[in-house]
């Protein structure tokens, strides 16, 4: 919705007590007064170790007169870039001679807190190491070398641009602070920066700062309406009011052309330092209508003023179709007009109104949105507004909404006509013709996303499920383009009416969910526009009448698939089982988690407390119990050895019986990241092969891990646990990792070479270690199906199991984002274990479910957790069963064997026997053989036996095969001290065990 403008007084009369720096170190003649500077900035927020909440720049007015921000912005660029990655325009904000203000960027993990800042933008994410921050004067993104726009330039670290020479870097502790408090301006980053501890940070609220080191002025402040609004015929007036705190208000008057029917009357001075002094604009009934700027000035004891700009509207009256026009903006903006319409939907910051007629045009729209204005009118009462025109533009809109605001009055005129709601539907790539008007969609709907369902009471909602271009198409083709497209044009807000966080979160079904996937059918409300979610805005409804959600996606169990090995893939969401507050899992206070050689609680991830995490604990054991895979490879769970993996293994050990599960024990590397990989198995199905491996080469943030299985059958197979790194945070990329827009997000190039590095040289040297060439690849890659690192894997002969089994039946996906589906969890097989492959699927527990039931405590204020296996991640597991070929294969039936008497020998106490196999079927049996000897009564062992299996003793035949018809005999010799009857059944086993 639209927000009222903030007024701020222009300051007309100032006595010039501030004097600016005159020359520079170099010599030459320094900015100008009334310029602002950059006086203090911090970039390692988002940094391992770095110790303050946010990023944030700090700006300085250090000239003897206000300056204005409007239009101004600040923009940064990485160290070695040549583009203007951020644009983070500032507010029209007017900083006094020593005010500073404050622009808060991105959130790290820091326990100093920066607090609120004048401004923020997330997006503002500078690097540690080096960057360059640009004050510019414009509100577009700078050419490469800034040009003339540039006001001020901090190049700092390794910077490649600066003024003079760079400013030292900052460190995870200190800033980089202008000297002088900020007064300094010499053109040389270098001599006017330097490192220390974070003062402040300071912002407007923060003391002035005089840098002629004399006292500071303060300004007379003064309080005005931006607008009066007066009906033609009536008369109206506005209270306007000033103070000075360290002066006394003494006179006011109308300082722009006289205009017959307003004047100021009723001036009363202040009557002390800081004391209030008011007066009356008054509106005549006889001014005719139209737009009247009236200046009133200010002034005090000490020789200084103050203006504001008041505008007089007498208004007009016009449909509300005239209002809206067919064109992207109303031809009336900036006017008063009255209007008249039905109210169709009242929400928390205002009501909407519609035509009683229409105009028959279907290219403007009937309805319009009545902004910050409350009425006891009800739903369906015609109603008599007057206010001003507004093109409401929320923050990164590419179009504007038409509002009525500063609302001067609502006349009640009665009960109004029924207004039918207009049938649309989607997909509808023109919604802005249907802007405030009662709509009711005939197309059925889909809920497309519910991640701020708890927090803003919002669904995402498309005709049908739409899918990430590139979990589809390759990145940038004319396909992935013409879907993107598609996409846009598919989609509505379903809102709640509501502009803060809902006390009771709205939708949720009786089993306490709405699920991606559930559909509505005859959504009816009326059309908005603004803020949702994180994806920008967008048009959306509020509903006039409750929407009846229908379970399209059940929550289903666990994939059932063809029996087989069972290999799971599951990004457990930072199970750590140490806890943001320093306590851990077994009650112990004062610990920490560890990033590379810094080790605090700010560090851990996770659940913030024992509470969370028993939720979240109890959610993610009961998702792997049925799951029941035989290995798990597990993303995103603590770097702390196998501690935090152990105690998963020991919950499901207790939820299930002892000795089910087992963990995969860690390889030397772990990588220096809080979170690790890691694997669990069940010694019941598989004994390991060896140890685990893992590359703790660079490139690899989260090294992968591989161990090699052995199943009972004899066959061995490895797994490949990856985590590579993540789409978001493009601070410090170079070239290739920055967002291109396309889909892939940032840090592509870097994950297409962990995957090379993956095909290059780790599954090499996994397969040599295990003797065979069966490997699956598994794990968060961070990446859709069609985009660079899964094309690599796919063109170096991997076999994408999801897009062999599942993308038939449906979308393959395992990750909602903004209200787009697709698949970051991957199952790729190598090529001779793909045909061992019985099938492959997804778990849609986690990813269809809204992020407000998950295990935290205080994130809304109604708090809808229920203990069961869904949101126990954002990401879905996958699991795949393998038919593995055996090593081995019983050939009893196609042989004879014959099991001579037994022989004592007193001498030695030992039973002799002999065992004759003949080959009697037609081909020969190849080798090595093995004579198992199933069943050896109890108390009697196989001295000359070559091992066991099973249980069972074996012997290795000597002939490497048997032809057929051939005979071999084996000699057996056993230890009986009972002297029991030796028994047992001969088993001949072609392969090694």
């Amino acid at each position: 919705m639209t927000t009222f403008a903030s007024f701020t007084p222009r300051r007309t009369l100032l006595a010039t007590l501030l004097a600016g720096i005159a020359v520079t170190s170099a010599g030459t003649a320094a900015a100008a007064p009334g310029e602002v500077v950059i006086s203090q900035l911090y970039a390692h927020a988002n940094n391992s170790g770095g110790q303050w909440s946010h990023d944030f720049v700090e700006l300085f007015n250090r000239s003897g007169a206000p300056v204005s921000l409007n239009g101004m912005s600040l923009q940064y660029q990485s160290a070695a870039g040549d583009s203007w990655s951020t644009v983070a325009p500032l507010p029209d904000v007017t900083l006094q001679p020593g005010q500073y203000f404050l622009m808060v960027g991105r959130t790290g993990s820091g326990a100093n807190p920066v607090g609120e800042g004048d401004a923020s933008n997330s997006a503002l994410d500078m690097a540690g190491a080096g960057g360059k921050i640009a004050l510019a004067r414009i509100r577009s993104a700078l050419p490469a070398a800034g040009g003339a726009s540039v006001i001020d330039l901090v190049g700092f670290g390794t910077a490649s641009r600066f003024e003079g020479a760079a400013a030292p870097a900052p460190s995870v502790s200190n800033s980089i602070q202008r000297a002088a408090l900020g007064c300094q301006d010499s053109d040389n980053n270098r001599d006017d920066f330097s490192s220390a501890a974070v003062n402040g940070p300071r912002r407007t609220s923060s003391a002035l700062q005089a840098c002629s080191g004399g006292p500071v002025a303060h300004p007379i402040v003064v309080t005005c309406p931006a607008t009066v609004q007066v009906t033609p015929g009536s008369a109206g007036s506005a209270l306007l009011s000033a103070v000075d705190s360290d002066s006394i208000v003494t006179r006011a008057s109308i300082s722009s052309s006289a205009v017959s029917g307003i004047a100021l009357t009723g001036f009363t001075p202040a009557v002390a330092i800081g004391g209030k002094a008011e007066a009356r604009l008054e509106i005549g009934a006889g001014l005719a209508g139209g737009r009247y700027p009236v200046q009133v000035e200010f002034g005090n004891d000490d020789g200084q003023a103050e203006s504001c700009s008041v505008t007089v509207s007498v208004a007009g009256e016009l449909t509300i179709p005239q209002i809206q026009g067919a064109g992207p903006s109303s031809a009336y903006g900036n006017t008063v007009q009255s209007t008249r319409g039905v109210i169709t939907g009242k929400v928390t910051s205002g009501f909407f109104i519609q035509d009683v007629n229409g105009d028959g045009d279907p290219s403007t729209s009937d309805g319009l949105f009545v902004y910050g204005a409350t009425t006891g009118a009800q739903v369906g009462e015609l109603v008599r507004v007057t206010g001003t025109v507004t093109e409401y533009r929320p923050t990164g809109a590419p179009r504007t909404y038409t509002e009525l605001t500063n609302v001067s009055s609502v006349e009640r005129l009665g009960a109004g006509p029924t207004i039918v709601p207009t049938n649309i539907e989607l997909p509808n790539p023109d919604l802005a013709r249907h802007e405030g008007m009662l709509v009711r969609f005939t197309s059925p709907l889909t809920v497309n996303g519910n991640r701020n369902l708890g927090d803003r009471g919002e669904l995402i909602m498309s005709f049908g499920r739409r899918e990430v271009p590139t979990n589809r198409y390759a990145a940038g083709s004319a396909e992935a383009l013409a879907l993107h497209r598609a996409n846009q044009a598919n989609q509505i807000t379903l809102d709640d009416g509501i502009f803060v966080a809902p006390t009771v979160i709205p939708y949720l079904g009786a089993d306490g969910t709405v699920r991606t996937g559930d559909t509505v059918h005859d959504l009816t409300g009326v059309l908005d526009y603004g803020a949702w979610g994180s994806a920008g805005p967008g048009f959306k409804l509020q509903p006039t009448v409750a929407p009846v959600f229908n379970r399209a996606n059940e929550r289903l169990p666990a994939p059932s698939l063809p029996a087989g090995i069972k290999v799971a893939s599951a990004n457990v969401l930072n199970f750590f089982t140490t806890f943001t507050n320093g306590q851990d899992a077994w009650g112990r206070t004062g610990q920490g988690c560890t990033i590379g050689n810094r080790t605090a609680a700010s560090e851990c991830r996770g659940a913030d407390n024992l509470e969370e995490f028993v939720r979240q604990r109890d959610k993610i054991v009961a998702s792997l119990i049925q799951l029941d895979a035989d290995v798990v490879g597990l993303m995103e769970i603590q770097n702390n050895g196998d501690t935090a993996v152990g105690y998963l293994v020991e919950q499901l050990n207790r939820a299930t019986r002892p000795g089910t599960w087992a963990v995969v024990p860690k390889p030397s590397a772990l990588g220096s990241d809080a979170i690790r990989v890691a694997m669990m198995y069940k010694p019941a199905a598989l004994t390991l092969s060896g140890g685990a491996l893992a590359d703790a080469n660079s490139i690899n943030n989260r090294a992968p891990m591989a161990q090699t299985f052995k199943a009972a059958n004899g066959a061995r197979f490895s797994v490949i646990v990856n985590h590579l790194k993540s789409k978001g945070g493009c601070s410090g990329a170079g070239a290739g990792d920055t967002d291109p827009g396309n889909g892939e997000g940032c840090w592509d190039r870097t994950r297409t070479n962990q995957a090379a590095r993956l095909t290059s040289y780790f599954i090499p040297q996994v397969t040599a270690a295990a003797g065979d060439p069966d490997v699956l690849v598994i794990g968060d890659l961070n990446s859709y199906a069609m985009e660079n690192p899964i094309s690599h894997l796919k063109q170096s002969g991997m076999v994408d199991l999801l897009e062999r089994f599942v993308r038939p039946n449906g979308m393959p996906y395992s990750y909602v984002f903004d209200g787009l589906s697709g698949y970051l969890d991957h199952a790729l097989a190598s090529s001779s274990l793909a045909p061992q492959v019985l099938g492959a699927a997804e778990w849609h527990n986690n990813a269809d479910e809204p992020e407000t039931i998950d295990y935290n405590l205080n994130d809304t204020v109604q708090d809808p957790y229920r203990m069961n296996a869904y949101r126990a991640s954002d990401h879905d597991p996958l699991v795949v069963s393998l038919n593995l070929t055996p090593a081995w294969t019983d050939v009893t039936g196609s042989v004879k064997v014959a099991v001579s008497g037994m022989t004592f020998n007193r001498s030695s106490g030992k039973y002799s026997g002999s065992v004759t196999i003949t080959n009697t079927g037609s081909t020969a049996l190849t080798g090595p053989l093995q004579l198992v000897l199933q069943g050896l009564s109890e108390g009697v062992t196989l001295d000359n036996r070559s091992g066991m299996q099973g249980g069972a003793p074996y012997l290795t035949l000597p002939q490497a095969s048997l032809a057929a018809g051939a005979t071999v005999s084996v000699n057996t010799t056993f230890t009986n001290a009972a002297k029991r009857s030796i028994n047992y059944t001969p088993q001949l086993i072609s392969g090694a065990f």
